[in-house]
Parts: C-alpha cells; sequence; structure tokens
C-alpha cells in the first residue's frame, strides 16, 4: 500500500484509516519513525514491546558468504528481536554494513554484554549500539 498525505501546519501526519487497520493500530499506541538521510526516506514501524528496550545497531563486517546469517544467528541466540534491516555491501567481496532497529526486551544481557558477545564472534569488524529514547532524535 502507498498513500500520498499531507503535512498540517505543525509538520503532523494523519496514517491513513486503512494502514492503521492493516498494522491494527489504535489512538495511544506508540510508533517508531526513522529517518534515512541517505535515500532522503522516512520508515514507520508500530512499536509492540516497550519504547525504552529499542536500539538501533550498526555493524561493519566481511563481505562472504554466509557472514550476515552467522551474525543473524549470534543475535538470535541474544533473543534480540529485529524490527528494521537493512543490509549492503559496501566494498563488493570485502566490506559489508548491516543497520537495524532491534528491541532488546526478551535478552537478558546489558548493552555492553551484547556488544562484547557480538565482537567475541569473530564475524564483526566494528559495531555501535544507540538507545532510541522517545522524542528525543538521536544519531
Amino acid at each position: 500500500m502507498n498513500s500520498i498525505i499531507t503535512l498540517d501546519t505543525r509538520g503532523r501526519l494523519v496514517i491513513p484509516n486503512e494502514f492503521r487497520e492493516a498494522l491494527v493500530l489504535k489512538e495511544g499506541d506508540e510508533v517508531l519513525i526513522s529517518l534515512d538521510r541517505k535515500t532522503d526516506s522516512l520508515t514507520i514501524s508500530p512499536i509492540y514491546g516497550k519504547p525504552t528496550d529499542l536500539v538501533k545497531m550498526e555493524f561493519e563486517f566481511g563481505d562472504t558468504p554466509g557472514c550476515l546469517a552467522k551474525i543473524a544467528k549470534k543475535i538470535a541466540d541474544l533473543k534480540i528481536d529485529l524490527i528494521i534491516t537493512e543490509s549492503k555491501s559496501s566494498q563488493r567481496g570485502k566490506k559489508a554494513r548491516w543497520d537495524i532497529i532491534a528491541d532488546l526486551s526478551k535478552s537478558n544481557k546489558s548493552l555492553n554484554e551484547i556488544k562484547q558477545l557480538l565482537l567475541q564472534s569473530g564475524f564483526i569488524d566494528s559495531m555501535s549500539i544507540t538507545k532510541i529514547a522517545r522524542d528525543r532524535l538521536h544519531r
């Protein structure tokens, strides 16, 4: 589904009823809005857990067959729920990148423990984890 909508004078938009019904969204529900500066696009995603447990995870790793799947397996083992993901080769056959918005509410590990366990896996060259706070912009 696609729809063109108009912002009001205060910059607000109304999510069309068909979209709200498809996502079972009702008044008072919270959504995550993400800005992708590279593509000049916004993504709106429902939040079904506690918004305090949302993070942005950014990974750089070797662009070899199966590497992304191995990282995904480690993330699944840590009980991290992926909400939005985007992966791409930054240097084909050499380097790749994976950006994730994730819900950590089911994981029993701290942010530091998650980062250390993922880095120790040997599949990841570098990574960052940033908490996403309600009503604040994060980079």
